[in-house]
C-alpha cells in the first residue's frame, strides 16, 4: 500500500473517530446531568420528608394537651350524656333522664390524697316485653381517699344518695329509694387520648380509667369540665335518730 493511500486512510479514521466522539458527548453530558438532577431530586425529597416530620411533630405538640394527672374535674363515659351536678339530680329528689346511658364521676381534690367525689349513673334493662324496659338512675356523693398503692376508697354521705327505678310500661310502680354504696377502686390512671365522641372531629382529651375492687376496668371516662360540675362538697341532709312527735 502506498504512502498516499495510508495518509488518506488515517485521515478518514480521525474524521470518523471525531464524529463518533461528538455523537457520544451529548450522551455523556446527558448522563451526568441526569445523575446530578437525580441526586438533587433525592436530596429535595429527603428535605421535604424531614420538613413534613417536623411540621407533624409541631402539630402534635400543639394539638395534644399537656400532661395533667390531676383527678379534679367531671368525667363521663361514651358520648358524655351523663354528667354529675344539677342537670342530672335535683335537690327536690327528682332526676332528669339523659339522652344516652353512661356513668359520670366528679372529683375535687382537697389534698394529694383526699377530696370529694360525686357519682351519676344511668342504665336500663329490658324485660320479657321488648317494648318495655326499666330505667335505673343513681346519684350519690361523699369523700374519697387515695392510698399508697394508688387504690381509692369512695365513702358516700349516707343521707344524700338516691336511686330511682322507672318501668316504661308501669309508671305506677316507679319508686325512689335512698342509696348509699361505698366503692373501692383497686387502681386508677389518667392519660391523654384522642376521643372521637367529643365532637365531629377527634379531639385530644384526658381519659380516666378506674379499676374496680377485683381489677375489672370500668367504662373509660373523659374529662368534660374542670372545675367539676358538683353539688356542695358536704352533706345536704342530716340523719335523725329517735321518735318525732
Amino acid at each position: 500500500m502506498s504512502r498516499g493511500m495510508n495518509a488518506t486512510y488515517t485521515s478518514a479514521n480521525v474524521i470518523y473517530s471525531a464524529m463518533q466522539f461528538r455523537a457520544v458527548i451529548p450522551l455523556i453530558l446527558g448522563s451526568l446531568f441526569t445523575a446530578k438532577l437525580g441526586r438533587r431530586f433525592v436530596k429535595m425529597i429527603t428535605v421535604l420528608q424531614c420538613l413534613a416530620l417536623l411540621l407533624w411533630g409541631i402539630h402534635c405538640l400543639a394539638a395534644e394537651p399537656p400532661k395533667d394527672t390531676r383527678l379534679t374535674g367531671t368525667w363521663s363515659s361514651g358520648t358524655g350524656s351523663v354528667l354529675t351536678g344539677e342537670g342530672f339530680f335535683h335537690i327536690n329528689n327528682t332526676f332528669t333522664v339523659p339522652k344516652n346511658t353512661g356513668i359520670s364521676y366528679s372529683f375535687f381534690e382537697k389534698s394529694d390524697t383526699t377530696g370529694f367525689w360525686e357519682q351519676a349513673i344511668y342504665q336500663y334493662t329490658r324485660g320479657v316485653n321488648p317494648d318495655c324496659f326499666t330505667v335505673h338512675l343513681i346519684w350519690q356523693h361523699g369523700n374519697y381517699t387515695i392510698h399508697r398503692n394508688n387504690s381509692m376508697s369512695l365513702t358516700p354521705f349516707k343521707t344524700d344518695g338516691l336511686q330511682q327505678y322507672t318501668d316504661t310500661c308501669k309508671h305506677d310502680e316507679d319508686k325512689i329509694d335512698f342509696y348509699s354504696q361505698p366503692e373501692f377502686m383497686k387502681n386508677f390512671e389518667i392519660t391523654t387520648y384522642k376521643h372521637y365522641a367529643l365532637g365531629a372531629d377527634p379531639q385530644w382529651s384526658y381519659k380516666l380509667q378506674l379499676y374496680e375492687f377485683d381489677g375489672n376496668p370500668k367504662p373509660p371516662m373523659y374529662l368534660h369540665y374542670r372545675p367539676p360540675l358538683m353539688y356542695p362538697t358536704q352533706p345536704m341532709h342530716k340523719m335523725m335518730w329517735g321518735l318525732m312527735d
